[in-house]
């Protein structure tokens, strides 16, 4: 009768500690979640130079409508369209649509990485029908 006692002490004494140290790991987890911080729109602005080529965007404003204030250079002025920025889920994307000749509906989709401090994605080049993977690094 006392191994059998104390086996179910020790059982429940088990029993406490990993529901305890399970309690710790998931308490540790919701904090480190919260600290995710939302990234900064005005991160946006600046001089952006594509790796693959002398191309230029310039950002020069973010507006509230979720529109952009921006240029495009390839080396020269190129007129851009229409510009806009989007957030989802604390993601920073922009969108540039040119208007200019050779250039009509071509368009930036671009993602703003963070932790490199870039933007990358696609551009679509309406004139070819073609798609291509590109990045623009800060060049402030």
């Amino acid at each position: 009768m006392k191994k059998s006692k104390s086996f179910l002490s020790v059982f429940i004494l088990l029993a406490i500690i990993i529901f305890i140290l399970v309690s710790s790991c998931v308490d540790s987890s919701e904090k480190n979640l919260s600290k995710v911080t939302k990234s900064d729109k005005n991160l946006l602005t600046g001089n952006w130079v594509r790796t693959d080529a002398s191309y230029l965007i310039k950002i020069i404003k973010l507006n509230d409508d979720r529109t952009l204030e921006a240029q495009y250079f390839n080396p020269n002025p190129i007129i851009v369209g229409k510009a806009n920025w989007e957030e989802n889920n604390d993601n920073l994307k922009i969108i540039i649509e040119l208007k200019d000749v050779n250039y009509p509906g071509s368009t930036y989709t671009l993602n703003y990485l963070q932790d490199r401090d870039m933007l990358a994605g696609d551009y679509y080049q309406a004139v070819e029908g073609l798609t291509f993977y590109v990045e623009f690094v800060r060049n402030n």
